[in-house]
């Protein structure tokens, strides 16, 4: 999409004239309409679709790229437009002084207030906590004073309880948030991944909209060279492998300017903060195990460390393999967790055991680094409110993808799809919102996080994007989502579950046909079953035979209608 980006920090303006509305499917006989809201610059009066008496308070959107004006924040309007409920057209309310006028008017918006749906927030703010496992914050069951601002959150909001990324890596698990799309549908699942040109995001549909977007990311996989910047008119990308201590500060000067203006907003901010190695500078460093003294204390700091470690010990001399990306970039290689098993596995291999306190401190550390990102977390909340940005903007706060952390051998998160490395938390908290504390059971993905802003927003979906709209759904009732999450890893495996049992299926890339195949008609050979009704880290594994021939028929049918949403492979 090509819009113009500003090359420091600040809001940059996007060149041009005023939101087109070409390509809008047409909604009834008028295009841009909206329940209890009609643009008046877009649409010609007409009326209400099927007659009715009183829009609905929920819509449905339309599944193409179409941009409308958006809701500016400003002075007090002498007229307003809205649909006389009479009628079914468009009627001119004239605010003028007079007691008999004012008593008509304040009757026609009391009724209008009972049948509009609630006006489109001011701002957007999209947060996403790196590497941050689900069951590692307060609202998902961890301790009460791991994470108390997404308690806060999700108390006064709405929880997902079952979200799952579509990767366990950073770069596709963000492209796949930001385009509703799957990695494979982007290009090959490897370290030159790059989102095609004029693919539409979140970002781009927001500034199509007339809306001002800023992107503050912590650089590393997250750097604009993979095209993850398209639709920001501001993107910042801050020190490579950064926290919250450094990308938020920038965000509350985009801020500044943001308050000065009346354009309606959207911001995303990233963090590593709970990426190995988990010792960046905070002040929680050795919260949860202070005494500790172990031979891990030296070697923290080093995040290969975490890629030696497996089932219990480290292998400190193990050899790791790298490579060097088209950016330059140096990553381990894909082979390295095949490496450290068979290493693992050799008599001769130096290992050093760990102790029940050797792993309760790195535990620790992580844990600690949760409980610094949502301190952070608190200080943006703060930055709103000091500039009057709260009580208009809606928080949708993420992760990536999770942590191993041993649950299944290995800490680090690129070895497996299990729920561990998956299942992210997902809480949206709305000003004003007339539920509170809704928690949704259902299955859900990062691929419906977009349509969900998008829906709130008001601005209708790119049909490019697979994700689900779940605006509406955040004050309960049922979500409409498929059933399941499908997952796809660099290292030739996917992943599907219905937030009980789980699939993995391995041995080609995600994106070939092979794959395609193999999810078709899964052997023992490739294919692993695995119970995951309890916590994450007590999947139980079961023989691929065993498995309910209905619920293989369920997880098939959902990892296959995922593959085909983005052409058929």
């Amino acid at each position: 999409m090509g819009h113009r980006r500003d090359a420091v920090a600040g809001v940059g303006a996007v060149a041009g004239d005023g939101p087109s509305t070409a390509g809008c499917r047409s909604r009834g006989e008028c295009p841009c309409a909206r329940p209890g809201r009609i643009d008046p610059h877009a649409c010609a009066a007409g009326p209400v679709p099927g007659g009715s008496r009183c829009p609905s308070a929920r819509r449905e959107p339309s599944r193409s790229h179409c941009s409308r004006p958006s809701p500016h924040r400003g002075g007090a309007a002498r007229e307003a437009r809205h649909p006389d409920l009479s009628e079914g057209r468009q009627a001119l309310l004239v605010f003028r002084a007079g007691r008999t006028t004012v008593k008509r008017v304040v009757a026609i918006l009391g009724l209008l207030a009972a049948c509009a749906e609630p006006p489109p927030p001011h701002g957007i703010v999209l947060v996403s906590i790196d590497t941050l496992r689900a069951d590692h914050t307060s609202p998902y069951g961890a301790p009460m004073a791991a994470t108390p601002t997404l308690s806060r959150l999700a108390a006064e909001g709405t929880l997902f309880e079952r979200t799952f990324s579509q990767s366990n890596e950073t770069l596709f698990s963000h492209a796949s948030l930001f385009t509703s799309q799957l990695p494979s549908d982007l290009g090959r699942v490897d370290y030159d991944l790059t989102i095609p040109d004029g693919t539409p995001t979140v970002a781009s549909a927001l500034s199509d909209a007339g809306w001002t977007t800023g992107g503050i990311v912590a650089g590393g996989h997250l750097a604009r060279v993979f095209g993850l910047d398209d639709g920001f008119q501001t993107y910042v990308e801050g020190q490579r492998w950064g926290t919250f201590q450094e990308t938020e500060p920038m965000a509350a000067r985009w801020l500044d300017d943001v308050a000065a203006g009346d354009d309606p907003f959207f911001l995303f901010l990233h963090s590593y903060d709970c990426h190995a190695p988990y010792t960046k500078p905070h002040v929680f460093g050795r919260l949860s195990t202070p005494g500790y003294d172990g031979f891990m204390l030296d070697r923290v700091h080093d995040s290969i460390t975490y890629e030696k470690i497996y089932n219990g010990a480290l292998y400190p001399d193990l050899p790791l393999s790298q490579l060097v990306n088209d950016r330059g970039q140096r990553i381990l290689t894909p082979e390295v967790h095949a490496q450290l098993a068979q290493h693992a596995a050799d008599p001769a291999s130096r290992r050093l055991t760990l102790s029940k306190d050797d792993i309760a401190f790195l535990k620790g550390l992580y844990a600690s680094a949760a409980l610094y990102a949502d301190l952070w977390l608190q200080v943006l909340l703060d930055d709103l409110a000091e500039r009057n940005l709260l009580d208009t903007t809606t928080i949708v706060v993420v992760s990536d993808h999770g942590e191993g952390l041993l649950d299944h051998g290995y800490f680090n998160h690129r070895d497996s799809l299990h729920d561990s490395a998956t299942q992210v938390p997902f809480i949206v908290w709305r000003p004003g919102a007339s539920e509170k504390g809704v928690r949704q059971r259902e299955v859900t993905r990062l691929l419906d996080v977009s349509p969900t802003i998008l829906g709130l927003a008001s601005i209708d979906i790119p049909e490019t994007m697979q994700g689900v709209d779940l605006s509406t759904c955040l004050d309960g009732g049922s979500c409409n989502t498929p059933g399941t999450a499908y997952s796809e890893a660099v290292l030739e495996m996917t992943s599907v579950t219905d937030g009980v049992m789980r699939m993995t299926v391995t041995g080609a890339p995600a994106h070939t046909h092979a794959m395609t195949t193999r999810i078709q008609k899964p052997a023992p050979a490739f294919a692993t079953v695995w119970d995951a009704g309890g916590a994450p880290g007590t999947e139980q594994a079961m023989s691929l035979l065993e498995l309910d021939p209905v619920v293989l028929g369920r997880l098939q049918a959902g990892a296959l209608q995922a593959r085909r949403a983005g052409g058929a492979r």
